[in-house]
């Protein structure tokens, strides 16, 4: 830490080369597939699971344009590809992501009079056209989840933009480092997810004159950038959960400090394509706002591809292996046992089921009624209501233990109303575990009512990942939190 203490001022120092570099686009793609398309949510990675790929592909058209009499100036076309990577981590419990982003870009533009040129002058190409190509700067980003409030997510991202342009192309990158912290809000509404980012980018100032270098005409135009408040809404849809969502945003910065000709303000909209669990496609088209201004292009085109190969697993509780029922191999000549649970119809009252083995002596071949309890205010089961992986499938585990609820609640008609509800723990995509819950809790409830129960006495609820029983970050706290319970809402 002291050398990186070190370090950066020094970086600061260095970089400070190239005193007309000015960053031009302001767009910057999103460093995971929890956000949007450039805005960032709150949610961070999962311990050791990673991201990595081209976080965007995007063309800007017309970012910048100066005009005096004849003579003109403008950057036509910026195309840039930025690889993204980012790794989550836990440290004493505080769960954090670190980062890294890195453009190439590639631009073209026009000066003169004439930016079509002169075919017959060999010098023409070095008089009206401006071309550059090279690396952009170089992002490390620190992203820290600070709080979690029922449907509302809380977060940081720490970035600084290291120059690595070349001074010859001055559009590309930043003069020096650049510093700069974002806060994030985000909620999560079933399939609706929204989120406001703001904060403050230390931004060098820095200004940028047309001379008329090269023998081409002059305008005289300039843009002087220097701090500035970057902000942005954004909004998300999941039309088929956890596969395909809308994506809307706007984003631009504010000027505070010494500003002239530059603050880009732009819409976009697109929409993400979930591959495989959160490795996402991503496709958006938009535009700038303020057309007066630079840094709003004409038009923008986006396309993304990210990967996570270590996907956030939601795995439901497992019944170990040494307490599966261990069916005896039936001899020809015993008796019937034709639910084939070890007692033979003579002996078993309940002959068409099979008792559902969890260690107690059974002597009537009936199911136990050991897997729930009662209190004033909930049933309790003893086991998970088990479901098959990342669906609202019931496991055939999770039928004794409904089917002792059906029996409560029919010994019970005082209880006029029960909420079935659904809890996942926290990894994976917001959205999705609130979807995954809700999907869950009417699974459930549809059994009971299937078997019995009056749908007037039944409601359900998903609740996601906002009402944990175990606050750690731990396979063991996640195992608990993903649960079915019953709340006992009104009694006669």
């Amino acid at each position: 830490m002291p050398r990186l203490a070190l370090a950066l001022p020094a970086l600061f120092v260095a970089s400070t080369a190239s005193a007309q570099s000015i960053a031009i686009d302001e767009f910057r793609p999103a460093i995971d597939s929890r956000g949007y398309l450039t805005l960032n949510a709150s949610q961070v990675l999962d311990h050791t699971e990673m991201s990595f790929g081209l976080g965007s592909l995007q063309w800007g058209r017309r970012l910048l344009s100066f005009e005096n009499g004849p003579a003109t100036y403008s950057v036509d076309n910026m195309i840039s590809a930025t690889l993204v990577a980012a790794l989550g981590l836990r440290v004493a419990g505080v769960p954090f992501e670190l980062g890294a982003s890195l453009p190439f870009t590639i631009m073209n533009g026009s000066r003169g009079p004439d930016a079509l040129g002169d075919p017959n002058d060999p010098n023409d190409d070095k008089l009206y056209r401006l071309d550059g190509q090279g690396l952009g700067d170089f992002g490390l980003h620190l992203k820290a989840r600070l709080a979690r409030v029922g449907p509302f997510g809380f977060g940081a991202l720490a970035s600084v933009f290291i120059p690595t342009g070349s001074s010859r192309d001055p559009f590309l990158g930043e003069a020096a480092m650049t510093p700069q912290l974002m806060g994030i809000a985000d909620a999560t509404f079933g399939r609706l997810r929204l989120a406001v980012n703001g904060g403050i980018r230390v931004r060098r100032t820095t200004t940028f004159m047309d001379m008329g270098e090269g023998g081409a005409p002059a305008t005289m135009g300039s843009i002087t950038t220097s701090t500035a408040l970057p902000v942005g809404i954004a909004a998300a849809y999941g039309v088929v959960p956890d596969k395909i969502e809308l994506v809307g945003e706007v984003f631009g910065a504010v000027p505070v400090g010494e500003t002239d000709g530059y603050q880009p303000l732009e819409a976009l909209g697109g929409v993400k394509v979930y591959l495989a669990k959160n490795s996402y496609l991503s496709l958006g088209a938009g535009r700038g706002l303020l057309p007066d201004r630079a840094g709003n292009p004409d038009f923008r085109a986006v396309i993304g591809i990210v990967f996570e190969p270590k996907p956030a697993q939601r795995v439901s509780a497992r019944v170990p292996d040494d307490i599966v029922a261990i069916v005896p191999p039936k001899e020809p000549d015993l008796p019937l046992d034709s639910d084939n649970d070890g007692i033979f119809n003579e002996q078993d009252n309940c002959d068409e089921i099979m008792e559902d083995y969890d260690g107690i002596e059974d002597d009537d071949g009936c199911p136990e009624r050991n897997h729930i309890i009662e209190t004033e205010t909930e049933f309790v089961p003893l086991r998970p209501i088990e479901f098959e992986f990342d669906k609202d499938v019931l496991r055939d585990s999770a039928y004794p233990i409904l089917d002792e609820i059906v029996q409560a609640l029919k010994d019970n008609p005082g209880m006029t109303l029960i909420e079935v509800e659904g809890h996942t723990d926290e990894q994976g995509n917001d959205a999705y575990n609130l979807d995954l819950s809700k999907r869950r809790a009417a699974t459930v409830m549809r059994y009971l009512r299937d078997h019995g129960i009056d749908s007037l006495r039944l409601t359900s609820q998903g609740y996601g990942e906002t009402k944990p029983v175990d606050p750690r970050h731990t396979q063991e706290a996640y195992k608990t939190n993903r649960r079915v319970a019953f709340s006992i809402k009104q009694r006669n």
